[in-house]
């Protein structure tokens, strides 16, 4: 958002890289003996915890240097490795461009940090480290400012991640970007390590969620996750998941802090449900457990005295207010509450008996995406604020994407025993790709590293391509939009695969889903005695990245695999036998092989160095593996009763 947009009554909303006067940092809290105790030992902080009160008698001759005599034993070694990595900061060269381009190309994907508070951290961390002579000086400042560098770190590396080659910024760094990203990494999480416990502070939390993010668009997806698990453990020792301490009439700089604690939970819920039900990861949250009050729909204020609280509803209420950047956090806070009940309820898993709990879910999420305000709204959106506001149509397509995706995983499991989720999922998946053309259009190559650029269209194409397969669909024109839909992706996957890591694979899936769905099309228009000439999309994205378009060979055509056609409600029961004979192997035809003897040992040299990447061609060909099964899922289970009566 532009610094001169205004967002609440006489405030400018903060996008720049400007340093602010005003000091929002909480003052660190002097340590006490209950405190330190209870952390070395693990205990709750929280006051509604009684596990420890007695913690005061038993340790009540100990001081707090006491409980943490191991560290400090250790305190000249480590201060004197901490400052070495730190040293490294003020070497970095252009550093406010880097920041910059964090800001204005990437922090509206995450929106981890804060910029106000950002800068202000930033401003206080110049201060110390030019006035700090030896490391007794690090005792005097706050432990947030401690990890500070470590959460630069990871800004840095991640700005670099998505720098487009050929930049005025690349030309200065003294190494490949990608290379200097990994050191980067490499020293942020050096850095809290040698703080330990010290870094359970909202700095520690965005470090190891900028770490998350850095993680997943280098394809280590296990990595991310347990980043994520680091972030969350953190946030919950702070007590983020909880109702704060009510003030009666708390001043301004006490109520926006609190708001941005709460909009740094939210960013975790969200994490955390959308890697639960796409990457089947266990969830890190129990809902139960968390009671805190969802932040206001209103940007934090840049002068925080300037803003008369007792206005903040009634600004908020008004339908013709420029919106915030918070509104789709909000909005993907409502889905990953809606995350937890599919995951609760097991409204994901094939088994279900109610599958009216699907449909409950399902109305539920259109329910609010209609309810979203039309600017960021998808399709046919109000587009009277984009000219002023560049991120809002990318915000408005991650939103629509999110969302579809999500109906897409609520409805996959159950597409063999309802034609109803069949439909939904193949409506979902083909408004997925739809939506990722819509963002493409509207993103720059800074944006291309991103990992849901790619891992979106693969998702969706493989569950069209599967259901299209296994259920042949009579509908030309829904054909027609699904081959068009998932040429546009491969054609996507080609532009960004020099910059994303998921890309390369990608291409090579989707050449295979395209040749699934272009023979069903053909088929069906041979069938239905349509025009009998070729029908010319295959030209359209010819050339686009090394892969290309070629269908002469490695065809993937089911029916040569020996797979029965069904009709377009029930499969075939009767030629189950023959679907179950089809071997693995079979079904992923069309899926390169990797040929390790053609892998160079400097690239074996690479992934020991930075970590294999796990969203690879093994990886979509279990999904998709998964997706098959739950396809044929209710042919499996009649063949089994059959056998049982027989």
């Amino acid at each position: 958002m532009n610094a001169s947009t205004t967002n609440c009554p006489g405030v400018t909303t903060h996008a720049s890289i400007k340093i602010h006067k005003t000091q929002r940092m909480e003052p660190a809290a002097p340590v006490s003996i209950s405190d330190a105790a209870r952390d070395q030992f693990g205990y709750s902080l929280t006051e509604e915890s009684n596990a420890f009160v007695e913690a005061g008698e038993v340790l009540q001759d100990r001081t707090p240097s006491d409980v943490y005599k191991p560290f400090r034993d250790s305190v000249p070694t480590t201060w004197q490795k901490y400052w070495q990595i730190v040293s490294e900061l003020l070497c970095v060269p252009v550093f406010e461009e880097l920041i910059a381009s964090y800001l204005s190309e990437v922090h509206w994907i995450y929106g981890i940090i804060e910029p106000c508070y950002f800068q202000d951290t930033l401003k206080e961390w110049r201060k110390f480290t030019s006035s700090a002579s030896g490391s007794k000086a690090i005792d005097s400042i706050s432990a947030e400012l401690r990890c500070f560098p470590a959460m630069l770190f990871q800004l840095l590396s991640t700005s670099l991640l998505y720098l487009p080659p050929g930049t005025n910024i690349e030309k200065s760094l003294e190494s490949a970007p990608l290379e200097l990203s990994q050191k980067y990494h490499d020293a942020g999480v050096e850095i809290m390590h040698l703080l330990g416990s010290q870094g359970t502070t909202l700095v520690g939390v965005q470090h190891d969620l900028l770490r998350a993010a850095w993680l997943k668009n280098r394809g280590r997806g296990a990595e991310a996750w347990h980043a994520l698990s680091n972030s969350v453990r953190k946030a919950q020792d702070l007590n983020l998941h909880r109702r704060g301490k009510a003030f009666s009439d708390p001043s301004k700089v006490e109520f926006w802090y609190g708001e941005w604690k709460k909009r740094l939970w939210v960013t975790l819920y969200v994490w955390d449900g959308y890697v639960s039900i796409l990457l089947g990861r266990p969830r890190l949250i129990n809902a139960v457990d968390c009671n805190v009050e969802p932040p206001i729909d209103c940007d934090i204020p840049e002068n925080l005295e300037s803003v008369d609280l007792s206005m903040i509803q009634a600004y908020i209420s008004r339908k013709d207010r420029i919106p915030s950047s918070v509104c789709l956090h909000l909005f993907m806070y409502s889905l990953a509450q809606k995350i937890h009940e599919i995951r609760t309820l097991g409204a994901d898993n094939r088994g279900l008996r109610d599958y009216t709990v699907v449909q409950r879910l399902h109305y539920q999420m259109v329910f609010l995406l209609e309810g979203l305000p039309p600017t960021v709204r998808s399709p046919n959106p109000d587009l009277s604020w984009d000219s002023q506001m560049p991120f809002l149509p990318r915000q408005r397509e991650r939103i629509y994407s999110s969302a579809q995706s999500i109906l897409m995983a609520l409805h996959r499991p159950h597409v063999a025993k309802h034609t109803e989720s069949r439909t939904r999922a193949q409506e979902a998946a083909l408004n997925v790709l739809k939506s990722q053309q819509r963002l493409f259009e509207v993103i720059n190559r800074n944006n291309y590293a991103y990992f849901g650029h790619a891992f979106y269209s693969i998702d969706a194409a493989i569950v069209l391509s599967t259901i299209v397969s296994v259920y042949p669909c009579t509908d030309m024109e829904m054909l027609h939009q699904i081959v068009l839909a998932i040429q546009q992706a491969m054609g996507r996957l080609g532009l960004i695969e020099d910059q994303n890591e998921l890309a390369p694979f990608g291409i090579n899936i989707m050449r295979s889903c395209y040749r699934i769905v272009k023979d069903k099309y053909d088929e069906s228009k041979q069938a239905s005695s349509t025009a009998a000439s070729d029908w010319g999309m295959n030209s359209d994205y010819q050339g686009v990245g090394h892969q290309g378009m070629d269908t002469s060979d490695e065809s993937h055509n089911f029916s040569q695999l020996g797979l029965p056609v069904f009709n377009a409600t029930t499969p075939n029961q009767a030629n189950f036998a023959e679907l179950n004979q089809l071997g693995r192997d079979d079904f992923i035809l069309g899926f390169p092989d990797l040929d390790a003897s053609s892998t160079e040992q400097s690239d074996f040299a690479q992934m020991n160095t930075i970590g294999r990447n796990e969203f690879d061609v093994s990886y979509w060909t279990d999904y998709r593996q998964l997706v098959f099964d739950d396809a044929t899922y209710v042919l499996e289970s009649s063949m089994h009763q059959g056998s049982s009566l027989g």
